[in-house]
């Protein structure tokens, strides 16, 4: 589909690779169009019931902005005025609420930590490392320390964005902060990655993405709106044929049926 993204079904588990590692992974446009086209295919294929995203090659995940491409062009490529409309690069962007897995494999910096940012688990080799570069090449580092705030907290944000590439972490101390959820050896990376995808995938869709809902729309807004919010999409999800069905085969000793 694009030579620049690789693309893989295992059973209901969608692997999504990023295709360049001979520029360490970074984003080019080509991958920019295949991001978001891949996400926006998901909405109407219920066959995949989760995500795992990772780079390919061993020495990046993502590094974010194609810096050479930017020197090609001249500066930087155009950028749409409302956030929501450039940001397309993971599936919470595209309004996709399957589980998201993400495997980092290498260096992940810049725009690579989008993908750490709204995912639900990240799984990071030993070997893996993390820095925002942004300002030690005159960017403005905002939208990624204000994704991860929830992750890593104010502080930890901070340090990453004013230190640029001097602010690298390794995948314990990122694991310490929370940026990260396991870490694995390199070559335990991928398995782990699927495995969690495909736990993930034996739950209902629908109940997950309901409950991610909840949890995403709490960050938003005050507590007991956030309460409300989330006692309502429970109250609507017991309408869902999931909702008799999850009970029914834990009490038949069977795997479920889900809608």
């Amino acid at each position: 589909m694009f030579d620049e993204l690789r693309v893989e079904r295992r059973r209901a588990v969608l692997v999504v690779t990023i295709n360049r590692p001979d520029r360490m992974n970074a984003l080019s446009q080509e991958v920019y169009d295949g991001l978001r086209d891949t996400w926006s295919s998901l909405a109407d294929d219920p066959s995949i019931r989760a995500i795992v995203v990772t780079g390919a090659g061993d020495r990046a995940f993502c590094t974010g902005m194609d810096l050479k491409a930017f020197v090609e062009r001249g500066g930087p490529r155009p950028l749409k005025p409302d956030v929501q409309d450039e940001m397309t690069v993971t599936p919470l962007n595209c309004d996709i609420w399957l589980p998201t897995i993400v495997a980092v494999n290498g260096v992940c910096t810049g725009a690579g930590l989008h993908f750490i940012a709204d995912a639900d688990l990240v799984v990071a080799s030993s070997t893996a490392s993390f820095l925002d570069t942004h300002v030690s090449v005159g960017q403005v580092a905002a939208i990624e320390p204000i994704t991860l705030l929830p992750r890593i907290g104010l502080g930890n944000a901070l340090r990453l964005t004013v230190l640029g590439r001097h602010g690298r972490i390794g995948a314990q101390e990122a694991l310490r902060i929370g940026l990260v959820d396991e870490v694995v050896a390199p070559d335990q990376l991928h398995a782990r990655a699927l495995e969690l995808a495909e736990q993930a995938a034996s739950g209902s869709p629908a109940a997950i993405e309901a409950s991610k809902r909840a949890i995403h729309g709490a960050l938003e807004v005050p507590m007991r709106e956030a309460m409300q919010a989330g006692w309502e999409l429970l109250l609507a999800h017991r309408e869902h044929p999931d909702s008799i069905e999850g009970p029914r085969a834990f009490a038949e000793k069977r795997e479920a049926r889900w809608q």
